[in-house]
């Protein structure tokens, strides 16, 4: 599996639907991967990276926290293929993911959602990558403005 190194861009709530997308960002070109995801993962993931604090922590907080005690740390996410799904357009579907966990000098593999992977993430610092074929399936080049 090649992967590609991929960047938060932003986390969006479309206007009619009012459903939650994390849109990831390949670092070395203008590609974004758009992945749907529900709205409290929206939230655990946006409260972290624009700086929002919350009273109490999230279910992401805990588990971080709890890793941390363990000893455990968040080694890396990837969001590692599409399930295609007949009745959405092509390059739409379910996504899965993977969480590579390091604990006792051990390698552990997670099977995860996408929204969890990055959310734990964006918590610890922890690379995020997108499996190349589901990356050229599903990814796009955003509309730029045109200059007037």
């Amino acid at each position: 599996m090649s992967d590609i190194e991929c960047v938060i861009d932003s986390v969006r709530i479309h206007e009619l639907t009012k459903q939650h997308t994390v849109i990831l960002k390949d670092t070395s070109s203008e590609r974004v991967l758009p992945i749907w995801i529900g709205a409290e993962q929206g939230h655990a993931i946006s409260a972290r990276l624009y700086g929002q604090k919350t009273e109490r922590p999230l279910t992401h907080d805990f588990v971080v926290d709890a890793f941390g005690k363990l000893g455990v740390e968040v080694d890396r996410v990837a969001v590692t293929g599409l399930l295609p799904q007949a009745t959405l357009p092509e390059g739409q579907g379910i996504f899965l993911a993977r969480v590579w966990l390091r604990a006792n000098g051990r390698e552990l593999e997670v099977d995860c959602r996408p929204s969890d992977a990055i959310a734990l993430a964006v918590r610890c610092g922890a690379r995020i990558f997108v499996d190349e074929n589901v990356f050229a399936t599903a990814s796009t080049v955003p509309d730029r403005p045109q200059a007037s």
